[in-house]
């Protein structure tokens, strides 16, 4: 794949292990992409010059572009370890995350996997702001979920759209939000005639989706993305 130049424009971290990188072209302009995809990044002089692949947490509407990272790797350090004006190089967009057409939406996030499901969802919002859309999302703690703020003024703004928070590594949460892991049962016809979002981690993705088949769901109706450990 062709590299592309970008630049830092604005940093912002989440929590002391999860921040969003947003960059643009050098150029200053955007790349073109679809809600969903994701760009190999790459950095030289690291043990993986062919690069390593993050989702677009950004809608292709949006000025900037943006990944969020969890740090755990040598890519995902390098990235944590960038400020505003440094430059790396990414691929063109790709992946079929989308589903690509009207239906409502359910999606299924844990943690940093809500990258190209935001993007999705801000899309997919704009372009019906009646949509009926339910997020459940995943995280370890209260205080540090990606997005959370912003996620929630959408919800705020948009009654078709929905979010449900699940907490797994605390015992007590804050009262709109659940102590515990998703729960599966909830999910399935929350929305009628949906289609399925997973994100998450290997582990994440392959419970949900098996969950949701033993449920019924169609695996046509079910996308996945994974996140691995890198």
């Amino acid at each position: 794949m062709q590299k592309q130049a970008v630049i830092v424009r604005k940093i912002e971290r989440h929590s002391a292990d999860i921040v969003t990188v947003y960059f643009t072209l050098a150029d200053g302009g955007v790349l073109a992409y679809e809600a969903g995809q994701y760009v190999t990044v790459y950095f030289q002089d690291t043990t993986t010059p062919e690069g390593k692949a993050y989702s677009l947490c950004t809608a292709p509407y949006e000025s900037l572009m943006g990944i969020t990272v969890k740090r755990i790797g040598e890519y995902s350090g390098r990235l944590h370890d960038l400020k505003v004006g440094d430059a790396f190089d990414i691929s063109s967009a790709y992946g079929f995350f989308n589903p690509g057409h009207s239906r409502p939406l359910v999606c299924l996030a844990a943690g940093v996997g809500i990258s190209p499901i935001w993007s999705v969802l801000k899309s997919e919002l704009l372009r019906d702001a009646s949509l009926s859309v339910h997020l459940f999302y995943s995280n370890k703690r209260a205080a540090e979920i990606p997005h959370g703020k912003v996620i929630n003024q959408l919800v705020a703004s948009r009654e078709s759209f929905k979010a449900s928070y699940h907490v797994t590594g605390e015992a007590t949460v804050p009262g709109a939000m659940r102590q515990g892991r998703i729960v599966l049962d909830e999910c399935v016809g929350a929305v009628e005639d949906a289609c399925y979002l997973v994100c998450g981690s290997v582990e994440f993705v392959t419970a949900m989706v098996r969950g949701l088949v033993v449920r019924g769901v169609e695996q046509t109706r079910i996308s996945t993305e994974t996140f691995f450990e890198s």
